[in-house]
């Protein structure tokens, strides 16, 4: 077992971050398109994707049809942008993402990402949407616990 202080910290290369900034942007374009194939073809097979509403989906099968369906109706013509907050590599091969959403209702974003065959992709994703009150509320909380 490894001293968490002795160990070197992992390196994002400037290669690894412009591949994970061209991964979000084929994301973010295959939303605009409307194309949940294409969308779902950025995560691994196995992967795990947890939207704002708390909806856990497993698998790209299951991501593609989720999404297939929402663009066809309910999403439809809308599109999906995020700055990237943070990104950092955990080990080799495998990235910790935040990014925080640009749209009208603000959302932070965390991706598990993973290199394989030198292409990055999503294993993990959270969405969580930001609830105005619920932020004032866990604030008030927090400094009445403090007394």
């Amino acid at each position: 077992m490894t001293n968490e202080g002795h160990r070197r910290a992992a390196v994002l290369t400037a290669d690894d971050e412009n591949s994970i900034r061209l991964l979000l942007a084929r994301l973010y374009d295959a939303w605009a398109r409307g194309d949940g194939d294409a969308y779902a073809a950025c995560f691994t097979p196995k992967s795990d994707y947890i939207t704002f509403n708390g909806i856990h989906l497993r698998g790209q099968a299951e991501n593609a049809e989720l999404h297939g369906a929402l663009f066809r109706r309910i999403l439809k013509g809308t599109k999906l942008s995020a700055e990237i907050e943070s990104a950092e590599l955990l080990s080799s091969g495998v990235a910790l993402v935040h990014t925080v959403g640009s749209g009208r209702k603000k959302s932070y974003q965390t991706y598990v990402l993973v290199k394989s065959d030198s292409e990055w992709l999503i294993r993990s994703f959270q969405n969580t949407r930001v609830q105005p009150f619920s932020v004032w509320i866990t604030r008030w909380m927090q400094k009445r616990a403090g007394r």
